[in-house]
């Protein structure tokens, strides 16, 4: 099974995380995501203005089953998605930046399970 690069996926995840670097900021922020479309849209389009080098599109596009040319795009719904959710958890968020490692749920939710 190919492995993203946990640098430049943790960098990606930190547009999303950005006002996260704690527990109780990512907590606060989840309820005004579930609120608020226009935050959410917000988000989503932070992260898809991050540029990534064409092998990590390649990695992502693996792993949310399409295209390059759709994988940010679905990339960054997903993220948004699985946390809004409760399936990205702070402590995938941390195992991501601390441990440079991705959880099963990430995997779980870049796959639109």
């Amino acid at each position: 099974m190919r492995l993203m690069r946990p640098a430049i996926i943790a960098f990606t995840l930190a547009v999303l995380a950005s006002c996260a670097s704690q527990e109780k900021s990512f907590e606060k922020n989840i309820p005004i995501m579930k609120e608020s479309p226009t935050a959410r849209a917000q988000v989503i389009d932070k992260c898809m203005s991050q540029r990534l080098p064409p092998e990590t599109l390649d990695e992502i596009a693996f792993y949310v089953k399409s295209q390059r040319s759709d994988a940010k795009r679905l990339f960054c719904q997903r993220l948004m998605n699985g946390v809004v959710s409760g399936k990205i958890s702070y402590a995938d968020f941390k195992a991501m930046f601390q441990h440079k490692k991705v959880t099963p749920a990430l995997v779980s939710v870049l796959k639109g399970r």
